[in-house]
């Protein structure tokens, strides 16, 4: 029998339960650990001792689990004693990079972290909030509102998570800085530098000024009150452009972290006189991490790595040295990838969780982007929310036979054998290529190449291993949105070859297109829809 996030013990007791009934009975009691229970099946009822309301819950979490194994309704005897190593166990999902959920797709996220255990749910957010004075930011973004948040929030409290308003307060600006009216806030106005894509036409990044967390605060009196919450992630990660603007001279003078600081804790004054805790990403701060012991208890660093070999165990040590409160933050390494990453993904989060544990962070926070146009399948994201469901809880577990088992048999909305063999293949044939690409695969990238681009690519690019991509894509078999991403990858690796030939590449037929957009609708409202198509090289 699998269960998933596995239980601290399980000890099999004599005999086995006929027609179970359909409530167990429920004491709850103050000698358990802190969200831990007790569930015991023994011939004649099925009984849960927990710590809590909230534990009471993850027992009868795990009892679905067990239910779905025994659909005859003979369940085993035996006593399972359990309770989570880490107190948070988050996810967070972008809905900033043009992909917006249903209201019915984000209750079924919220089904599925429930059934795994999660108690955190964040939608990171840059302009998919509608704000009623900033219709301009967010008209073609077909944005949460009020009630929506309102009615998420209930749900999720049914279900004892906590979702935590999210909204980036710092960097990550640009949907509201192209607008002239917000020019005045920004660090560079006209434009400026990136280090990674080049110049960019609109800022990104606010600048460090109390009239900029005046805005922000404008912000949060709408945002806020429609969360239980009293946590709040301001965001203020990758602030690109500080220091090449307005705060010049005081970067040059005081340094970038310094300056970055001093506007962290201007917000976190804001955020604290509402009545919030602050959470950050820690990008910056990890710079200078002695500067963490300037941090208040009420703050929270989020250190963010998505890459297998991210610096997770000396940014951990760091922090804790300086006293700071911390959540480690792997990713699932979906984005930029088509048919998503396992090799980097499952690694990452082992890593996250095992550091967190070593060094006493407060939890971890899963990660789910959608750089440049959020292309991949939500269901690319299964596997790694079920490791790090895993990891979170029981630090000591053996995931890696169960995660299929859990995919396909225990999950609300499980992944059928094929899905979830065409989920591994697809990420088994991103892992084919000898030079590892950060951030993205190899196919996504060669997918989205512009003809500006093509003569640089085809020079990095090696025709033996385009060539066994391209044959593995086409003896693979999927359905679904799963095919799509295979049709998308095989013709990734076609363009990929016709480049090395010297010739015009094939054109990515309108069909796969026009599936893309029926998939998105299913699950997605249509606001960034047409902005996401664009990246697509034929749109």
């Amino acid at each position: 029998m699998h269960l998933l996030p596995q239980p601290k013990s399980t000890t099999p007791l004599e005999g086995s339960l006929v027609d179970s009934p359909s409530d167990p009975s429920v004491q709850i009691s103050s000698s358990a650990p802190k969200n831990g229970y007790r569930l015991t099946i023994s011939p004649n009822s099925i009984a849960i001792s927990a710590a809590s309301e909230e534990a009471a819950f993850y027992a009868k979490a795990t009892l679905a689990q067990i239910l779905v194994q025994h659909p005859q309704g003979v369940l085993p005897c035996l006593e399972i004693e359990d309770w989570p190593d880490l107190e948070v166990r988050g996810y967070m999902l972008d809905i900033s990079r043009c992909k917006v959920p249903t209201q019915a797709s984000l209750y079924e996220l919220v089904d599925l972290l429930a059934s795994l255990k999660y108690n955190q749910l964040q939608l990171y957010t840059e302009h998919t909030f509608a704000y009623r004075d900033h219709e301009r930011v967010w008209a073609n973004a077909s944005p949460l509102s009020p009630e929506d948040i309102l009615d998420l929030d209930a749900y999720c409290r049914e279900r004892f998570i906590e979702l935590v308003p999210n909204q980036n307060s710092f960097g990550h600006m640009e949907r509201w800085l192209r607008h002239p009216e917000y020019h005045h806030l920004a660090e560079s106005p006209d434009g400026f530098e990136h280090p990674i894509s080049g110049w960019k036409k609109y800022g990104s990044t606010l600048k460090p000024t109390p009239e900029s967390a005046d805005f922000v605060d404008s912000l949060f009196a709408e945002l806020l009150p429609n969360f239980t919450s009293k946590n709040v992630n301001v965001g203020g990660d990758e602030p690109w452009e500080l220091g090449q603007g307005y705060s010049k001279s005081a970067v040059e003078a005081q340094g970038k972290t310094r300056v970055y600081l001093e506007h962290l804790l201007r917000i976190q004054k804001k955020v604290q006189a509402r009545g919030y805790r602050m959470q950050f990403w820690g990008d910056i701060i990890i710079n200078q991490p002695e500067l963490a012991a300037e941090l208040g208890p009420d703050i929270t660093a989020l250190l963010w790595g998505y890459e297998v070999n991210h610096p997770f165990e000396a940014h951990c040590q760091a922090m804790h040295a300086a006293g700071a409160k911390f959540v480690v933050v792997p990713g699932t390494s979906t984005w930029n990838s088509i048919g998503g990453r396992l090799y980097t993904a499952l690694p990452n989060i082992d890593q996250a969780a095992e550091n967190a544990h070593r060094h006493c962070a407060a939890g971890l926070l899963l990660t789910d982007w959608g750089d440049n146009g959020h292309h991949q399948s939500h269901l690319l994201s299964v596997l790694p929310i079920l490791q790090a469901a895993e990891r979170a809880w029981n630090c000591n577990a053996e995931t890696t036979p169960s995660l299929k088992d859990a995919a396909v048999k225990l999950i609300p909305e499980p992944l059928s054998d094929s899905e979830y063999a065409s989920v591994v293949a697809l990420s088994d044939i991103a892992n084919g290529f000898s030079t590892y690409l950060h951030n993205q695969s190899w196919l996504n990238k060669i997918l989205f190449a512009t003809a500006e681009t093509y003569s640089k690519l085809a020079s990095q690019l090696d025709k033996g291993e385009l060539e066994r991509a391209h044959a593995a894509l086409n003896q693979s078999a999927a359905s679904g949105e799963i095919e799509l991403a295979r049709e998308l990858l095989a013709y990734a690796a076609r363009k990929g070859l016709s480049l090395l030939k010297g010739q015009l590449p094939p054109s990515l037929p309108l069909e796969a297109i026009e599936r893309f957009k029926t998939f998105w609708l299913t699950r997605n409202r249509p606001g960034g829809l047409e902005e996401s198509v664009s990246h697509f090289p034929t749109a």
